[in-house]
C-alpha cells in the first residue's frame, strides 16, 4: 500500500508542477494587461475597474488557447466596456513615476518595471506556492494521523477537515479583498490568496469523499450531494483565484482517495467521486479554456480505470462503467466553440482514445464480459458525437478500433467442434452435426456481429443525412469486414474453413446491394465505397477457403479491384486502403520466416511459386499502372518496388526450389550460386533499361539494388571458387559464374554515370574474366576436382595457365587500341606483367624439357609484339 501511496503521490506532485508553470507562464501577460487597463482607463476618464475580475466565458475560437487564456478574456471584456477615445497628442515621457490615474486627454506614463531580485522571487510567489502544497497535505495527514491514533471519530475528523477547508477559503477571500489591484509589485498579483483557496478547495474535497464512500456517514444520495457541493465550491474558488488554484485543487481531489487508507475500500463510491471531480474540473475548462486542465484530467481518469483493474474483486464493474462515462462526459462538456480550433478537437478524441486504451489494460488485467461491455459503450457514445457535431464524424473510427481490439484481445478457452465423428478402424466414416457453435465462443460471437451491426447501421444512417457521407460510408464497408476477419482469427485461427467462407460470401451480397442502392441514388463517390467492401469481403472469403501462400495472393489480387473502383467513383481515400493491403501483402511475403517450411510441389517451374509470388508481383504491377494513371504518389511507388521485389523473390525461390529438389531448405551449391548471379545481372540490367526509357525513379533504384546484390554476390564467388573450396563445377557453372557475369557488368557500365561505380565495374569484369579462364583449364585438366590444395598441377596444366593469361592480356590490349581506352591497355599490361612473373618463378622451376621452352618462347614473342603493336598504333596516337 505504501508503494502505491508513493506512486499516486508523485503522479499528483507532477501535476501539482505543470499547474505551477501554467500559472507562471500567465503571470507575465497579466501584470501587461493591468498597465493597458489603467491607461485605457485614463483616457477615456473613467473610474478604476477592477483587474481581478472573474474572466468571462470565452467565445471565440482563439479562446481555446493554453496560453494567456485569462488575459485574453479579459481584453475582450475591457474592449466591450471602454469606448474609443479620441487620438490624443503625444505627450514627451517624464523620468518621474506616474500619477496611478492620469488626467483627461493626457498619455500616462509607463509604470516602471521592478528588478526581479531572488528573494522576492523566493518569497512572493515560490514560496507562496509551497506554502499551498504544505498546507494541502498537512491538512490529509491531520486526518490520517488522527484515524490512526483514534483521536477523533470519524464524523469529528469529516468536520474537523471540513471547516479547515473552509477556513482556508475564508482567509483566501479576506486577502484578495485586500488586495490593492494598482498595487502592482515586481510579480504581478498576490499569490496568497490563491495559494490559501488551492490549499481550501483539496481540503474540502477529502472532507466530502472521507464523509461519503470512505466512512459511509452518508447516505448514497446524501454523499453525492455532498461530493457535488465541494466539487462547486472548488469550481467557485478556481474561476475566481486562477489557474494555481484549479491545478492544486484538482491534484488534491484525485490522489486524496490513495492517500486515505480504509478496511473495506469502495470502488463504486471511489468512481462516483471521480466522476464528480472530473465533471467539475470539465467544467472550468468550458468556462475557462484552460485546456491542460482537460488534458489532465482525462490522463488522471485513465490512471484510476488502470488502478482499479489492478484492484480487482467483484467491484470492477465500477472502473469499466466509469470509462465510457467519463468519455461521454467529456464530449458533453466541451464546447462547440471549442472544435473551431484544432486542440479544440483534439481534446474531443485524444481524452476519449486514451480512455479506451486505459479500458484495453482493464480488460487484460480483469478479463471479463463488464471490462469489454465498457469497450463497446463507446461506440453508441461515439457515433452519438458524430452524428451531432460533423467536426468529429471521424469520432465512431476511432471507437470501432477499440472495438476490433478488443475482440482480438479476447481470450478463448480451448474447445473443441460439437460434431460427433464416426470412424470403424480408424477410417472416419461420416461426421455427425453438433450445435452450430460450442459455447465458449458464442459470446464473442454475438460481440462481433453486434458491433458489426451497429456500425453498419450508423453508417447507413448517416450517409444518407450526414454533411460528410463519406465517413459514415466507410464504416459500413470497413468495420463488418475487419470484424469478420477478427472473429475468424480469434476463432478459426487461419485454417481453411467453408462455413466462414459462406459468411463472407453473404457479407459481400450486402454490401453488393448497399453498392447498388448507392448508384441507383446517384451517389457515385458510396458506390465505389461500398463496391471497395464488397471487393474485400470476397477477398476474405476466397482467403478462408486457401492457406498458406494462397491466402496472401487472394488478398494481393484485392489490389487492381480497388485501383479501377478509385478511378471509377473518384475515390483518393482508397489509395490509403490500397497502402494498408500493399504494406500487409510485402510483409506476408518478403519478412514471412515460414515460406521455407510451405509446401509448394516437386515440379520445376510450374509450382506453387507461381501463386505466392508471380501472382502478386503480376497483381502490384497492374494496380500500380491503374493508379499512376490520376496520381503518381507514394501508393504507386510502393507497388511498383513491390512488383520488383516479388518477382525478383519469385526468380530466387525458383532456382532455390529447382537445386533443392523441391525443398527450400537445402545447403547452397556453387552452381545455384553462378544461377543466382546471372539472374539478378540480369533483372539488373532490364531495370536499368526501362528506367532509361520510361525515367522511373523506383526502376531505377531497383536496378543499382539488384546490380549491386549482384557484384556482392560475384565478389562472394570469387574469394570462394572451386579452387580453393574444392567445390563441383562444370563447364557451364563456370561460365554462370564468372564470364556471363563479367560480360553483364560491361553491359551495365553505360547505364550509371557515376565514374567510381563505371570503374569498379571494370575491375569486377576483368578479374572475373582471369578467373574464367583460370579455373576453365583448371577444369580441363581436373574435371572432377578443381581443388589446388588436393589435386596435382602437372607440365602442361602449368603451361597452359601461362599461355591462357597471355592470350587474355594480348586480348585486352586489342580492346584498349581499339577503343582507345588507356585503363584496359594499363589492364592489359599489368596481366602480361603477371605472366612473366609466373614464368620466371614458377615456370622456370616447375617445368622441364619442352614444356619450359615453350613457356618462355611465348612470353618471348607476345612482348615483342607487344612493343611491335605499341609503336606501330598506340604512339602514333598518342603524337596525334
Amino acid at each position: 500500500m505504501e508503494s502505491l501511496l508513493l506512486f499516486v503521490f508523485a503522479i499528483g506532485m507532477l501535476g501539482w508542477v505543470l499547474g505551477l508553470v501554467g500559472f507562471f507562464r500567465a503571470g507575465t501577460a497579466l501584470s501587461e494587461l493591468r498597465e493597458l487597463r489603467l491607461r485605457l482607463e485614463a483616457l477615456a476618464g473613467e473610474p478604476k475597474l477592477d483587474v481581478l475580475a472573474a474572466p468571462l466565458e470565452p467565445t471565440t475560437s482563439e479562446a481555446i488557447s493554453t496560453e494567456a487564456a485569462e488575459p485574453v478574456a479579459e481584453a475582450t471584456a475591457t474592449e466591450a466596456v471602454v469606448p474609443e477615445p479620441e487620438a490624443p497628442e503625444p505627450v514627451a515621457p517624464e523620468p518621474v513615476a506616474p500619477e496611478p490615474v492620469a488626467p483627461v486627454g493626457t498619455t500616462p506614463e509607463p509604470v516602471p518595471a521592478a528588478a526581479r531580485d531572488l528573494e522576492t522571487l523566493i518569497t512572493t510567489r515560490w514560496g507562496v506556492w509551497v506554502g499551498a502544497a504544505a498546507l494541502l497535505f498537512a491538512g490529509v495527514f491531520l486526518v490520517r494521523y488522527a484515524a490512526e491514533q483514534g483521536l477523533l471519530g470519524p464524523a469529528a475528523r469529516c468536520v474537523a477537515a471540513a471547516l479547515l477547508g473552509a477556513a482556508l477559503l475564508a482567509g483566501a477571500e479576506w486577502l484578495k479583498r485586500r488586495d490593492d489591484p494598482l498595487a502592482v509589485g515586481p510579480f504581478g498579483v498576490d499569490q496568497a490568496p490563491a495559494g490559501l483557496a488551492a490549499g481550501g478547495t483539496a481540503v474540502l474535497f477529502g472532507a466530502a469523499y472521507g464523509a461519503g464512500p470512505f466512512y459511509g456517514l452518508l447516505a448514497p444520495l446524501a454523499a453525492f450531494g455532498a461530493m457535488a457541493a465541494a466539487s462547486l465550491i472548488g469550481l467557485a474558488a478556481a474561476l475566481r483565484y486562477g489557474q494555481l488554484t484549479a491545478a492544486v485543487g484538482l491534484v488534491g481531489a484525485f490522489v486524496t482517495p490513495a492517500l486515505v487508507a480504509t478496511e473495506s475500500p469502495s470502488l463504486p463510491g471511489l468512481f462516483a467521486y471521480l466522476f464528480v471531480v472530473s465533471g467539475v474540473a470539465l467544467l472550468v475548462v468550458r468556462h475557462t479554456a484552460w485546456t491542460w486542465l482537460g488534458w489532465a484530467t482525462m490522463a488522471a481518469d485513465a490512471i484510476w480505470i488502470v488502478l482499479g483493474g489492478a484492484a480487482g474483486g467483484p467491484d470492477v464493474w465500477s472502473a469499466a462503467a466509469f470509462m465510457p462515462a467519463a468519455a461521454a462526459l467529456n464530449l458533453v462538456l466541451l464546447p462547440g466553440a471549442a472544435l473551431d480550433h484544432p486542440i479544440g478537437r483534439r481534446l474531443a478524441w485524444i481524452p476519449f482514445a486514451l480512455l479506451a486504451m486505459a479500458g484495453l489494460v482493464l480488460e487484460s488485467l480483469s478479463p471479463g464480459p463488464m471490462p469489454r461491455l465498457g469497450l463497446f459503450l463507446l461506440s453508441p457514445i461515439a457515433v452519438w458525437k458524430g452524428a451531432t457535431e460533423p467536426r468529429l464524424d471521424r469520432l465512431p473510427w476511432v471507437a470501432a478500433l477499440f472495438g476490433l481490439l478488443t475482440l482480438l484481445c479476447w481470450a478463448l478457452p480451448e474447445w473443441q467442434p460439437t460434431g460427433e465423428v464416426l470412424s470403424i478402424e480408424g477410417v472416419v466414416q461420416a461426421v455427425l452435426p453438433g450445435a452450430w457453435a460450442p459455447q465458449v465462443i458464442r459470446p464473442l460471437i454475438y460481440a462481433a456481429t453486434l458491433l458489426a451491426v451497429f456500425h453498419a447501421a450508423a453508417g447507413l444512417w448517416g450517409e444518407n443525412r450526414a454533411p460528410n457521407p463519406i465517413n459514415w460510408a466507410a464504416l459500413v464497408a470497413a468495420v463488418p469486414v475487419l470484424t469478420l476477419a477478427v472473429a475468424y482469427a480469434q476463432i478459426a485461427r487461419f485454417q481453411a474453413d467453408t462455413g466462414w467462407a459462406m459468411v463472407a460470401l453473404g457479407l459481400t451480397a450486402g454490401l453488393t446491394l448497399t453498392t447498388t442502392r448507392a448508384a441507383s441514388a446517384g451517389a457515385v463517390q458510396r458506390a465505389g465505397i461500398h463496391a471497395a467492401g464488397a471487393v474485400a469481403a470476397l477477398a476474405l472469403g476466397a482467403a478462408m477457403l486457401l492457406h498458406d501462400y494462397w491466402l496472401t495472393s487472394a488478398v494481393a489480387l484485392f489490389l487492381p479491384a480497388l485501383a479501377w473502383i478509385e478511378a471509377r467513383a473518384d475515390l483518393p481515400p482508397l489509395r490509403r486502403v490500397a497502402l494498408a493491403v500493399a504494406a500487409l501483402v510485402l510483409v506476408r511475403l518478403l519478412l514471412n520466416w515460414y515460406v521455407p517450411t510451405y509446401i509448394f510441389g516437386t515440379t520445376k517451374i510450374v509450382n506453387g511459386l507461381i501463386a505466392a509470388y508471380a501472382f502478386p508481383a503480376a497483381a502490384f504491377a497492374f494496380a500500380a499502372h491503374l493508379f499512376r494513371r490520376r496520381a503518381d504518389d507514394l501508393l504507386v511507388s510502393v507497388l511498383e518496388a513491390g512488383a520488383v521485389a516479388f518477382a525478383a523473390c519469385f526468380v530466387a525461390l525458383e532456382i532455390r526450389h529447382g537445386f533443392g529438389g523441391g525443398r527450400l531448405s537445402e545447403e547452397l551449391d556453387f552452381e545455384e550460386g553462378a544461377a543466382h548471379l546471372v539472374t539478378l545481372a540480369v533483372q539488373a540490367l532490364a531495370y536499368l533499361h526501362l528506367a532509361r526509357r520510361t525515367g522511373r525513379r523506383v526502376t531505377a533504384m531497383a536496378g543499382r539494388i539488384l546490380g549491386g546484390l549482384a557484384v556482392g554476390l560475384g565478389v562472394v564467388l570469387l574469394l570462394l571458387n572451386p579452387a580453393l573450396t574444392g567445390a563441383e563445377a562444370g563447364v557451364a557453372s563456370l561460365l554462370l559464374g564468372y564470364l556471363v557475369p563479367a560480360g553483364l557488368a560491361l553491359a551495365g557500365r553505360r547505364y550509371l554515370a557515376d565514374g567510381s561505380f563505371r570503374r569498379g565495374l571494370a575491375v569486377y569484369a576483368l578479374v572475373a574474366g582471369f578467373a574464367w579462364i583460370s579455373l576453365q583449364i583448371r577444369q580441363i585438366f581436373h574435371p572432377d576436382d578443381l581443388s589446388v590444395f588436393t589435386g596435382d598441377i602437372d607440365d602442361a596444366e602449368l603451361w597452359a595457365w601461362s599461355g591462357g593469361w597471355l592470350l587474355y592480356g594480348v586480348g585486352l590490349m586489342v580492346v584498349g587500341i581499339r577503343s582507345g581506352a588507356r585503363l584496359v591497355r594499363l589492364a592489359a599490361l599489368g596481366v602480361v606483367g603477371l605472366v612473366c612473373v609466373k614464368v620466371f618463378l614458377v615456370d622456370m622451376s616447375g617445368l622441364t624439357g619442352l614444356w619450359r621452352v615453350l613457356s618462355f618462347l611465348g612470353l618471348g614473342l607476345a612482348l615483342i609484339g607487344l612493343g611491335a603493336v605499341q609503336r606501330r598504333f598506340v604512339l602514333p596516337a598518342k603524337q596525334a
